[in-house]
């Protein structure tokens, strides 16, 4: 497969290209994900090969095809992402492949268009935010301000919010306040924070590996195997499945179902999907072992109706992210 590939790419004819372009970009999106290096590189090789001979079409189908493909060379990448608006937005909003260094030289040379769909993407480090707020118009900023996965310092920050409606900008203040205050508590003991006993592992009718092999064997889903062990108030395994489902740490999770307010555990939650009424039974479970309420209960489901999966999703990256950093700089 590969020698008829490379036997292509050596005829220069449109036409050729074209079958090329066809056949590599739809086996690279189709194959990516088996981690064969040696048919990656190739992959990426023939497509940096003859990228400049392309015509716009040709490299709107590598931008439409690859912009979720993170095994896309950052070479290849970065060329995409240079392109006219029409090519670049694909790659400028989803591509992993993008480094930041990548990212900070198109905020710094490229059109507000560019930067406005640069301020779209699920994550942002600071670096990359501070040049948008500098060169963004106040559609980037606003844009920017209104994303949960783009961090920001406290400086352009405030620049930003100042952009929104006030009702916006408050709403996202509290969203992002809470999750520094999370990302905080969740590197301190767990006697320093406002947290609950800790949880026990106990005997369970089912044992969590068989529900985890279960999800993922297709013999039953998550949402199931939450709304069981939450029934029988076993948080502790609901932690086990929450954690591999989010690739959060377990001990983190753990962390954020003890703590006595609810927005680690709900914004975890909706990101991953969980429907309303599984989180309402993780709620009540919460509650009993928190010694709660259930109107406690009831209040986080009503805050948990209106949390936007989206945003959801961005703040649990950018969790992870900051997770990430902090854990790099404890090493």
């Amino acid at each position: 497969m590969l020698d008829a590939l490379i036997e292509l790419a050596k005829d220069s004819s449109t036409t050729k290209r074209r079958q090329l372009v066809d056949h590599v970009t739809e086996l690279f999106a189709a194959r990516a994900h088996k981690n064969r290096p040696e048919e990656i590189a190739t992959f990426n090789e023939l497509l940096e090969g003859v990228f400049d001979t392309l015509d716009e079409d040709d490299k709107q189908k590598i931008s439409e095809r690859l912009s979720n493909v993170k095994a896309t060379s950052a070479n290849l990448a970065f060329k995409l992402a240079q392109e006219n608006l029409a090519i670049a937005k694909p790659f400028l909003e989803r591509s992993k492949a993008l480094q930041d260094a990548h990212l900070i030289q198109i905020a710094s040379t490229q059109s507000q268009g560019h930067l406005l769909a640069l301020s779209k993407r699920e994550q942002l480090d600071a670096s990359v935010s501070k040049k948008l707020v500098e060169r963004g118009s106040k559609e980037v900023k606003k844009s920017l301000a209104a994303n949960l996965g783009a961090d920001m310092s406290l400086e352009d920050f405030e620049k930003v919010i100042k952009e929104l409606p006030k009702q916006m900008g408050e709403r996202i203040r509290h969203l992002r306040k809470s999750n520094e205050e999370l990302i905080h508590d969740l590197f301190r003991d767990p006697e320093e924070i406002m947290a609950g006993e800790p949880l026990e592992k106990k005997e369970a009718r089912i044992d969590v590996r068989q529900w985890i092999a279960g999800i993922r064997q297709g013999h039953v889903t998550l949402n199931k195997a939450i709304s069981q062990l939450a029934f029988e108030k076993n948080l502790y395994d609901v932690t086990v499945l929450l954690s591999v489902a989010s690739g959060l740490d377990h001990t983190h999770v753990i962390n954020m179902m003890i703590r006595y307010d609810s927005t680690g555990i709900a914004t975890l939650c909706r990101a991953i999907g969980i429907p309303d009424g599984e989180y309402a039974l993780i709620c009540k479970a919460r509650c009993n072992h928190l010694k709660f309420p259930e109107s406690t209960g009831s209040k986080w489901v009503t805050n948990y109706h209106v949390l936007d999966p989206t945003d959801a999703k961005r703040l649990l990256g950018l969790l992870k992210f900051k997770l990430q950093n902090r854990q790099a700089e404890a090493a």
